[in-house]
C-alpha cells in the first residue's frame, strides 16, 4: 500500500513537471517573437511585400537564428489608419521595432524613450545619401510663381502628418519665409501617402504647389524633374558632413528605424551590425530600392519641426507627445494658428472650401483658411474716458441739485438760477427772486409778480 501511495506521488510529480516545462516552452516562444512595424507610401499588400523581406525573413537568419533560445522576426505594416497605430502597439508592448519616417522616428524617442538605431541609405540617380531632402515645387511655365513668398494665396498639396519632407519640413520653410499655410494658402490639401496623386495634380495644373521626398521623386519621375521649378532652392548642399547629389529645397534626415527600451543591448548590436551589412545587391533591398544601412543620425531637427507645425505638443504634466496622422480631426487638431489669429470650429473647417467654391477631392483632406483674423476692438481709449468724464459730470450736476433743493432758504439769485435751470421756477418766479435779492432779502419770495398771486389764489 505504501509502495502504490509513493507511485502515485511520483505521477503526480511528473504531470506538474510537465505542465511547468509546457509553461515555459509556451513563455519563451511569446518572449522571442519580435514584432517589427513599418510604414510606406503604399498600400498594406505594398508595405508587407517591400518590407518583410529585410525585417522578417533577413532579421529571422541573421540575427534570430544565433540567439539561445533562437528568436523569430515578424514583420506587420502599421499606421496605416486608426486600427494599425503604432503608438497603440507599443503602448500594449505589441511592437519592439518600427521602420518609419523621420517624425514619427522623432515622435516615438521623445514619447517612448524609444532609441533611433539605424538610418537609411538612399540611392539618388547615381549617387548615394545618408540623407534625404524636402522639395517644394510648382511647374516650371507657372509664371506666377517664381519665388517662394508668391505661394501666398496659392493652393498646396502635403502628404503624410509626420513625414519630415511631405510636411513638417515644407511647413517650417514656408514659416521661415513669413507664410503660415493654413492663414496664407487659400487651400491645404493632405493626400496621406498617396504622394502620387498629389503630383500628378500638380502637373495638371489643379495645384500651385506640392512637398515632395527627393529620394521618392527621383526614383519615380526623374525625367520630369527639370518640368519643375524648385522653389528656395540649393544646389549640392551638405548634411551631416555627406553632399547630397541634386538641387532641392532643404536637407532632411530620411527614414530610419527605431528600437524599444526594452530590447537588450546583445539584440541591439545584432540588429545593427546585421543591417549595416547589407547593401544595394541584397534581394530585400532591391525591393526596397536603398543602398545600405548606417548608424542613425540625429532626428533633432524634425522634432522642432513637429513642435513649430503643432504636430507635437507638451501635455499638462510635461510629457511629449505627438498627433496621431489618421483623420481629418487630427489634423485640425494639431493647427496653431499665428499671433492675432483664431482657429475657426471642427464643424466650420468642414465646410469652408465648400463655402470658397473649392472643390476637395473625395478621399483627400482639405482646410481653407482656417486661422481667421481676430475681431479688432473698435473701442479707443481716448473715446472710453471721455464718455466716462461725461456721465461723471452729468452726475455730479444731479447729485449737487439734490442737495440744493434740501437746503431750504438761501440766496434767491444763485439757488433760484439753480433750479431754473433744472426747470423748477418759471421766468415769473425767477424775476421775483431777483427783485427780493436787489432790495436786500435774503430769504423766501417777498415781491411776486401779479399773475405769481392770481396762480397762488387760483389753487386756493
Amino acid at each position: 500500500r505504501n509502495w502504490k501511495g509513493v507511485e502515485s506521488n511520483m505521477h503526480l510529480i511528473h504531470l506538474v513537471w510537465l505542465l511547468v516545462t509546457l509553461a515555459i516552452a509556451l513563455s519563451h516562444a511569446e518572449e522571442h517573437t519580435i514584432v517589427v512595424g513599418g510604414w510606406l507610401p503604399q498600400d498594406v499588400e505594398g508595405i508587407t511585400r517591400t518590407l518583410a523581406p529585410v525585417f522578417q525573413d533577413y532579421l529571422t537568419e541573421a540575427v534570430g537564428s544565433s540567439m539561445d533560445p533562437p528568436v523569430k522576426f515578424v514583420f506587420k505594416p502599421v499606421d496605416m489608419d486608426e486600427g494599425s497605430s503604432s503608438r497603440r502597439f507599443i503602448s500594449e508592448q505589441g511592437l519592439d521595432i518600427l521602420y518609419t519616417v523621420p517624425g514619427s522616428i522623432a515622435c516615438k524617442a521623445a514619447e517612448f524613450s524609444w532609441i533611433p538605431l539605424v538610418t537609411q541609405r538612399n540611392i539618388v540617380g547615381s549617387s548615394v545619401s545618408g540623407s534625404d531632402a524636402l522639395v517644394v515645387f510648382s511647374l516650371l511655365n507657372n509664371t506666377a510663381i517664381r519665388k517662394v513668398e508668391d505661394l501666398k494665396d496659392k493652393k498646396l498639396a502635403c502628404g503624410y502628418l509626420l513625414s519630415g519632407t511631405t510636411y513638417l519640413h515644407g511647413y517650417q520653410l514656408l514659416l521661415d519665409h513669413g507664410l503660415h499655410i493654413f492663414r496664407d494658402m487659400t487651400q491645404v490639401r493632405f493626400y496621406g501617402a498617396d504622394y502620387e496623386s498629389y503630383y500628378q495634380a500638380v502637373l495638371r495644373g489643379e495645384l500651385d504647389v506640392g512637398f515632395a521626398t527627393s529620394s521618392w521623386l527621383t526614383k519615380t519621375h526623374n525625367d520630369e524633374i527639370d518640368q519643375l521649378r524648385i522653389h528656395d532652392r540649393q544646389s549640392a548642399p551638405s548634411y551631416e558632413g555627406q553632399v547630397y547629389p541634386s538641387a532641392v529645397s532643404r536637407l532632411t534626415p530620411t527614414y530610419g528605424v527605431v528600437v524599444s527600451d526594452r530590447l537588450s543591448w546583445q539584440i541591439k548590436r545584432k540588429i545593427l551590425a546585421a543591417l549595416e551589412n547589407l547593401n544595394a545587391s541584397h534581394p530585400g533591398m532591391k525591393l526596397m530600392k536603398l543602398a545600405g544601412w548606417s548608424s542613425s543620425v540625429n532626428y533633432g531637427v524634425s522634432m522642432i519641426a513637429a513642435e513649430n507645425s503643432g504636430v507635437a505638443y507638451q501635455t499638462a504634466e510635461g510629457a511629449k507627445m505627438c498627433r496621431d496622422p489618421y483623420d481629418r480631426l487630427d489634423i485640425w487638431t494639431s493647427i496653431k494658428c499665428p499671433g492675432g489669429y483664431y482657429k475657426v470650429d471642427y464643424n466650420m473647417s468642414t465646410r469652408q472650401c465648400e463655402l470658397a467654391g473649392i472643390p476637395c477631392p473625395a478621399g483627400v483632406i482639405c482646410f481653407c483658411r482656417p486661422c481667421l483674423l481676430k475681431p479688432q476692438n473698435t473701442f479707443r481709449w481716448e473715446t472710453v474716458l471721455g464718455l466716462c468724464a461725461a456721465l461723471y459730470g452729468v452726475g455730479l450736476f444731479y447729485f449737487i441739485m439734490g442737495h440744493l433743493q434740501d437746503l431750504g432758504p438761501g440766496p434767491a439769485s444763485w439757488r433760484g438760477a439753480a433750479l431754473a435751470a433744472v426747470g423748477k421756477l418759471s421766468d415769473d418766479e425767477l424775476s421775483a427772486r431777483a427783485d427780493d435779492d436787489a432790495d436786500g432779502g435774503g430769504g423766501g419770495l417777498r415781491r411776486l409778480p401779479p399773475s405769481v398771486h392770481q396762480r397762488r389764489r387760483s389753487k386756493d
